[in-house]
């Protein structure tokens, strides 16, 4: 699957935020799906991914939008839509980002449990980076409680990360 080739080649900064493991290497595996001219919802998200993390925002925002289009499942709609926020986040346009969080998170807690941490975190990290430190405390906290719970190593201390960007004291 694309989506796993594409993930071996990404990193996360001091950020917390996606960067190349290996420019070179995700750069061509991303211009080779692309060249396939994608219709499917996985390869148009895993291609959108890629060109978030290589930095083609614009690029990025149209695959994903088009992956958001074809989601066929609540799983689908919510990854797409977190995915997207991220393109729109790392674009610098917080409230779209924002707006898309929001909705993949009342579609996670309406249809998909499992992933309500997931949209918890996303929208953390975008309140986070507005300045909003509350409430992006407030939904990084429900995440980590919902991720201890499940028991995912990874998960909580990915959660536990971006708890700590809100107070670089610690």
């Amino acid at each position: 699957m694309i989506l796993r080739t594409i993930n071996e080649f990404i990193a996360y900064d001091e950020r917390q935020r996606m960067v190349p493991a290996d420019r070179a290497r995700l750069a061509a595996v991303v211009s080779a799906a692309r060249d396939r001219g994608p219709t499917d919802h996985a390869t148009l998200r895993a291609v959108g991914i890629g060109l978030l993390v290589l930095g083609e925002h614009g690029d990025a925002i149209g695959h994903l939008e088009r992956a958001l289009d074809l989601a066929d499942t609540s799983g689908r709609r919510i990854a797409a839509s977190v995915n997207l926020a991220d393109a729109h986040r790392y674009s610098g346009d917080p409230a779209a980002s924002e707006a898309l969080c929001r909705t993949a998170l009342s579609l996670a807690r309406r249809e998909a449990p499992e992933l309500v941490s997931f949209a918890l975190q996303h929208l953390g990290k975008t309140l986070a980076e507005a300045g909003r430190v509350r409430e992006a405390r407030e939904a990084l906290e429900e995440a980590l409680a919902l991720r201890v719970a499940a028991g995912d190593p990874e998960l909580i201390e990915s959660s536990r990360a971006a708890l700590r960007l809100l107070d670089p004291r610690q």
